[in-house]
């Protein structure tokens, strides 16, 4: 009888994809806000106020999210392609940020 291979550990892939989901759940505010701020009324654009801070929270949380599924993917077979696609928009989110502490 032949032994069954071990079932493959998916721990990158999964701090991939929570990395990117909560990537986008920091961003859909802000894209929301904007879109209303340009098209329906200028005065909700205070709300950037509001969910700036929120985004760049989320932004945060997803690269230390995807700099783990990184180590995770470093150290069994499988894919880089969630961790880094997390990690890229948690950076982006925290741009803002970047640009209002700097003064550029």
């Amino acid at each position: 009888m032949t032994q069954l291979s071990p079932p493959r550990r998916r721990r990158a892939l999964g701090c991939g994809i929570a990395a990117t989901v909560v990537a986008l759940v920091g961003i859909m505010p802000t894209v929301i806000v904007f879109v209303l701020a340009t098209t329906s009324d200028p005065n909700y654009g205070w709300l950037l106020f509001i969910t700036l801070p929120i985004a760049v929270l989320f932004g945060a949380v997803a690269v230390v999210l995807g700099i783990i599924g990184i180590v995770f993917a470093r150290a069994e077979p499988g894919g880089y392609g969630w961790p880094i696609f997390g990690v890229v928009l948690g950076a982006l989110q925290l741009l803002p940020a970047a640009v209002f502490l700097t003064g550029v």
